[in-house]
């Protein structure tokens, strides 16, 4: 294992910073279970601005992009039980420039986590004497449980990460108690955590993201989105953090509460810039709770009007209802916003409560309903198997998920819950001992998220088995009725699927990624299923 130098910092003399130092930055392939009906394929957003700010302040940056770099390569690893798009670890090491000074990996997932220790194991094999310093929300939530279990890693960044990230190249592996915001490893092996650092405030002096860095045509032409795939799209952040407290969520770990607005000019000026540089159709919003002031959004959209940029738009991570009235509703359709996601949760309101979900059902429906009529394309995310759900529960679920059929909602997704690091559910199911230890077998049942053969084991009314049949029911009952009383959606949905590859809801994109999955599949997947002893 890599120790700790006792020198001082690697600093000039006379206290200017080392501009010289070069840095790695890694994002991880993409880690799913084995029979996953999709593949989240996203640019990486989040080692895009760790790049930028490096690069800003002078220091050499390489990044490798485990996904983009091999999207259309897929492995199956039987021992831990994942699929991985992206590529191989050996890939990745060679990669790695020998000149490198400290290696940086991204672990935004814990459900990620056992590939990634896979990954950082191989790493540390051949660069024994390059730190590793680990970053993301799986980093932020566990950081001593990895120092502890993962003698590879040596620096944990928590939270948000561009000032972080100066700190570690001016300052790591020296005197890292000088750098707020990390758990390390000091030289006698002990754990320690430094003071936390504050959030950024003045977020329209970030850096942009380093996209030239990334293989983006592989992104770009790809026809895998984050939402429904409606031509060229780029990813793009408008704010930082949320304010609100919803028990199933990290956020409050990773972001603290503190919610932040770039200025509209700042985002309309990137997105001008991204349809000149990159030739984009489409803007899909990254956000966290995108939406909750009604001004912004307004003049969010006036904005675009007025620069005619001609490129359409979309929600697809999940937004309140509370801002979305009719006359905002109106701006974003002539804007043409293209799909919105709803973030109800639950149909009941006992199970609202429960988890700190702030939402009147009632005047969210009506806000799907008057974007119907506005002619947006909308989902509505929906979860079970809540630790205090109860059968009374997910029967309310699946009745508000009909109603929302009636309603002409595109989609009601289905997914179940799992108790993520961080989470205020996450230390009920610790305190309460249905978490025992946090190991193998936990990291692996979060893997349930995108898998319909799989369950969560997390509620204490209902079964696994039983909450599997919930979830496939309920599903099969929004789309038979979704397409039923509307013939006309059979036809749209089998010519955006196979003729135009092109989707305007979520069952579109997830059926065309399945296809083009099992495209792959047949020519790669047997071919090169890793055994349990397979290093790459």
């Amino acid at each position: 294992m890599w120790k700790f130098s006792q020198t001082p910092a690697p600093e000039e003399t006379d206290g200017r910073r080392n501009l010289s130092r070069h840095i790695t930055l890694i994002r991880p392939p993409f880690i799913s279970s084995m029979h996953s009906y999709s593949s989240t394929v996203t640019p990486p957003l989040s080692i895009a601005y760790l790049a930028s700010s490096l690069l800003a302040a002078g220091y050499q940056v390489t990044a490798i992009d485990g996904l983009g770099e091999g999207i259309n390569q897929i492995r199956i690893y039987d021992d831990i039980l994942c699929r991985v798009r992206g590529l191989t670890i050996e890939e990745i090491s060679n990669r790695i420039p020998l000149k490198t000074d400290i290696i940086g990996i991204s672990a935004m997932f814990s459900q990620e986590w056992l590939f990634i220790r896979r990954i950082l194991r191989s790493i540390k094999t051949r660069y024994p004497h390059i730190p590793i310093v680990l970053g993301g929300e799986h980093a932020t939530a566990l950081p001593e449980f990895i120092l502890q279990t993962c003698p590879e890693v040596d620096l944990c960044a928590l939270g948000e990460g561009e000032e972080t990230i100066i700190d570690i190249a001016r300052y790591f592996p020296g005197d890292c108690s000088k750098i707020p915001g990390v758990v390390y490893r000091d030289i006698h092996g002990r754990i320690i955590k430094t003071q936390s650092r504050p959030r950024l405030r003045a977020i329209d002096d970030i850096p942009r993201p380093a996209w030239h860095l990334f293989p983006m045509e592989s992104y770009l032409s790809s026809i895998y989105s984050h939402g429904p795939h409606i031509g060229r799209t780029m990813l793009i952040l408008a704010t930082r953090g949320c304010p609100y407290q919803c028990t199933f969520c990290s956020n409050k770990s990773m972001w603290t509460q503190r919610y932040l607005m770039r200025s509209v000019k700042d985002v309309v000026d990137e997105i001008e810039e991204y349809k000149k540089t990159y030739r984009i159709e489409h803007i899909a919003f990254a956000d966290l709770t995108a939406i909750i002031r009604k001004d912004w959004i307004m003049e969010f959209g006036q904005a675009l009007k007025d620069r005619d940029i001609n490129v359409s738009w979309s929600l697809p991570t999940g937004t309140r209802s509370e801002s979305l009235d009719n006359d905002v509703l109106k701006m974003m359709a002539e804007t043409n916003c293209r799909y919105i996601i709803y973030a109800a949760e639950s149909g009941s309101p006992r199970i609202l409560k429960s988890i700190k979900k702030q939402v009147n059902l009632d005047r969210l429906a009506h806000s799907m309903k008057q974007a119907k009529e506005n002619g947006l394309k909308i989902r509505c995310n929906l979860m079970l198997g809540f630790p205090q759900e109860t059968r009374k529960d997910v029967l309310k679920t699946i009745l508000f998920q009909m109603r929302l059929a009636w309603l002409g909602v595109d989609d009601a997704t289905f997914t179940l819950f799992t108790p993520y690091p961080g989470s205020e559910l996450f230390q009920y199911l610790r305190d309460k001992g249905k978490i025992a230890e946090i190991n193998d077998g936990y990291f692996q049942s979060l893997l349930c998220l995108l898998d319909l053969t799989k369950s969560s084991g997390y509620c204490e009314h209902i079964g696994p088995r039983e909450l599997a049949f919930y979830r496939l029911a309920g599903l099969m009952l929004f789309y038979s009725f979704y397409y039923l009383i509307r013939p006309s959606r059979i036809i749209r949905s089998c010519r955006n699927i196979f003729l135009a590859q092109k989707t305007e809801t979520a069952f579109e994109q997830k059926m065309l990624e399945m296809l083009d999955t099992g495209r792959i599949s047949k020519n790669k997947i047997r071919a090169e299923t890793v055994s349990s002893h397979a290093g790459g």
